[in-house]
């Protein structure tokens, strides 16, 4: 079964993600969830969002866009704090949520880029038509988005 996506709402939606993603040392959730409250992010500006991805009715995984906070201009979008859930990793769900930002960036941004430093988010993110940079230490793939 497909998950289905929809805008994340309040923060607190993520609260199960967030400790599985904590258990297993990861805090992308956890800085969403802090920069929301903080307000530093709430993804609302012109074009960003944050989307999750409902199965069963639980949160199995989260995504955002934002206007690239390290680019001048505003016509790059950058994904943040993609996170899957590890019970169902591998199914396509990061795929889904990626493809979704990818489909919001027509007629918002001309480029989408990211920072990783897994392996296996690197093939992960080269499977889905990014390439990678050399040499930014804020940017480690980009796509172009297609006009």
């Amino acid at each position: 079964m497909q998950p289905a996506l929809q805008p994340l709402e309040d923060p607190d939606q993520l609260n199960q993600l967030e400790l599985e993603a904590r258990s297993l040392g990861q805090r992308m959730v956890e800085r969403l969830q802090q920069e929301w409250r903080e307000g530093t992010n709430r993804f609302d500006r012109d074009g960003e969002t944050v989307l999750i991805a409902v199965q069963n009715e639980r949160i199995v995984g989260v995504c955002g866009l934002n206007r690239d906070p390290y680019c001048s201009g505003d016509d790059t979008g950058r994904v943040r704090r993609l996170y899957v859930s590890a019970a169902v990793r591998r199914q396509g769900i990061g795929r889904l949520l990626i493809k979704a930002i990818q489909q919001r960036c027509q007629g918002v941004f001309t480029q989408l880029r990211l920072r990783t430093h897994s392996p296996e988010a690197d093939a992960f993110y080269r499977a889905l038509g990014f390439r990678p940079v050399d040499g930014d230490p804020v940017c480690t793939h980009v796509w172009r988005v297609m006009s």
